[in-house]
């Protein structure tokens, strides 16, 4: 009896532990309310950036952008110098409906060149977004030009030259009182060496000339870090910091690349459906059709693949599988990457399947190409403090460019849509032996895929500028500077064909007829606009 009533003592008295020990310990945090990792998403604007070609109307969000998270460095970066930590910024997802946060990059800047980010402006019916860009490193002031004239994108009139030529698109260039055109060439290949050509940005302001510069290829630029989404409950709370950990795989990120050159950005990952190509995201290999932007990293990569003779075709054949068939394609977030066991994928799936993994596993490997150091909490701070210095410059960058003309009188464009919309027709792009310029030869393809029915992509004129003569503005000096250190190559010389900007350009008699030629073009189109508002 008294073994019995000691043995039902011991069970109370152990589960009462039991029942103590899981009262002290509180349930997981839901995961609605904790940072969720993506597996696609923007691309840092400089990480990589498409050239636009047709400036159209920025994307315009209806809610203004939270204030930035205190980002923290991770621990370990990578070896040189010459690698700069620009920080993150809010992006906005038209599937959710809110923003995500663009974690910061390790970037290997351009040698010579200063970075000048992005930023959101509000207008009057939202919050646009104007890009961001390289400029000289030396530059003192930014100047603001009237929009440039409308122009064509212009095919190569003849054949390349040689395989080892890359074609530059034509440029306009303000001369004295108005635009000339300088015409598109061909460019010998450097290898190692990406040429980004001369184009405009626009701004509230006006627009600014970009001069072209030199750059890495995509794989050789540093770490890029995957986006992330908060909640409000995380990013609101008083001095939350938020350090990155989860990179993008840049040899992934190639298959997967998108554009969307109405955001000025490239996307990564899963944008395969056809509700994309509605709001304007395209695949990477319809540069040549959609002749709205030009990718340099695609014109390098083509380059240097230039002994595979079916490199392009295999490019688009691997977007029309993916297209096809959803189980091929990349996952949207890094839970779902590590909940779906890919290990009986055959090779070629499982390794787009794995499109990111954390930073500490990469920097351990021996056979990275990228060497890592680990840095203390307070080399992290440190270069935490420089991240404040860059917002700083942006936040400037935003009064300085902020128009002082009534709302009224700017013009704002007809539609500008975030939202993911219905999806449209889905139809088959031209084929390689339909484009002029570096193509491959073309199969029959079995399956339809990108750009839905037209050869250029649907133009929404951009909002206009208050400018009709240059203005300048004296600007500081820009935190991120690309160094040049005694280890690296010099970039290549600039282009003999690539005339710099204003100070060296001789005005030709070729300039003056295609500038009568522009004019001549823009006073006809005036013309038929004003016959169209009068039937």
């Amino acid at each position: 009896m008294k073994t019995s009533i000691a043995m039902v003592i011991l069970l109370l008295v152990a589960a009462g532990l039991l029942f103590g020990s899981a009262v002290g310990q509180p349930p997981p945090i839901p995961t609605q309310e904790q940072p969720e990792v993506l597996t696609r998403g923007p691309v840092h604007e400089a990480f990589s950036e498409p050239v636009i070609l047709q400036i159209q109307a920025g994307l315009v969000v209806p809610n203004q952008p939270p204030d930035d998270i205190d980002e923290i460095p991770p621990a370990e970066r990578p070896r040189g110098d010459d690698f700069v930590w620009v920080p993150g910024y809010w992006s906005w997802d038209g599937d959710r409906d809110s923003f995500i946060w663009v974690s910061g990059c390790w970037r290997a800047a351009p040698p010579t060149m200063s970075w000048v980010p992005g930023y959101w402006s509000q207008e009057a019916d939202g919050w646009e977004w104007v890009a961001g860009f390289w400029t000289p490193a030396d530059i003192q002031d930014i100047e603001y030009l009237p929009a440039p004239p409308e122009s064509d994108y212009m095919q190569p009139s003849s054949p390349s030259p040689s395989s080892d030529d890359i074609w530059v698109p034509s440029c306009q260039y303000w001369n004295q009182d108005h635009y000339i055109q300088r015409p598109g060439y061909w460019l010998a290949a450097n290898p190692n060496w990406v040429w980004t050509p001369s184009h405009y940005v626009w701004t509230p302001r006006g627009y600014i000339f970009c001069d072209g510069h030199w750059d890495y290829p995509l794989e050789n630029r540093g770490v890029l870090f995957a986006p992330v989404y908060f909640p409000q409950s995380i990013y609101s709370r008083s001095a939350y910091r938020y350090s990155p950990s989860i990179i993008v795989d840049l040899g992934i990120l190639t298959i997967n690349l998108f554009t969307y050159p109405r955001y000025s950005h490239y996307y990564f990952g899963d944008y395969y459906d056809n509700a994309y190509l509605s709001i304007g995201i395209y695949p990477r290999v319809e540069v040549d059709r959609i002749h709205t932007w030009y990718d340099p990293t695609y014109a390098y990569d083509r380059w240097h693949h230039r002994s595979d003779p079916r490199w392009e075709e295999n490019q688009r054949h691997e977007y029309d599988r993916r297209y096809a068939d959803k189980e091929l394609r990349p996952p949207k977030t890094y839970h779902e990457m590590e909940s779906r066991p890919s290990d009986n994928m055959p090779g070629q799936q499982r390794n787009n399947f794995r499109i990111v993994a954390p930073l500490t596993v990469v920097a351990a490997r021996k056979e990275t190409s990228l060497k890592f150091d680990h840095i203390d909490a307070g080399a992290q701070q440190k270069i935490a403090a420089q991240a404040t210095a860059v917002r700083s410059f942006t936040a400037q960058r935003n009064r300085w460019e902020s128009t002082s003309v009534p709302q009224q009188s700017v013009q704002r464009p007809v539609e500008h849509n975030a939202r993911v919309t219905v999806p449209t027709e889905h139809k088959d792009p031209v084929t390689a032996a339909e484009r002029k310029g570096p193509t491959t030869p073309s199969t029959e393809r079995k399956v339809q895929a990108t750009q839905p029915g037209q050869t250029k992509a649907p133009f929404v004129r951009p909002a206009a500028v208050h400018v009709t003569q240059p203005e300048r503005v004296k600007v500081p000096a820009a935190p991120i500077v690309g160094k040049h250190t005694a280890t690296q190559k010099s970039p290549p010389p600039r282009p003999v064909n690539e005339r710099k900007y204003k100070s060296e350009a001789k005005v030709t008699p070729e300039d003056n007829q295609n500038s009568a030629n522009t004019k001549a073009k823009a006073k006809n189109k005036t013309k038929d606009k004003g016959k169209d508002k009068g039937r």
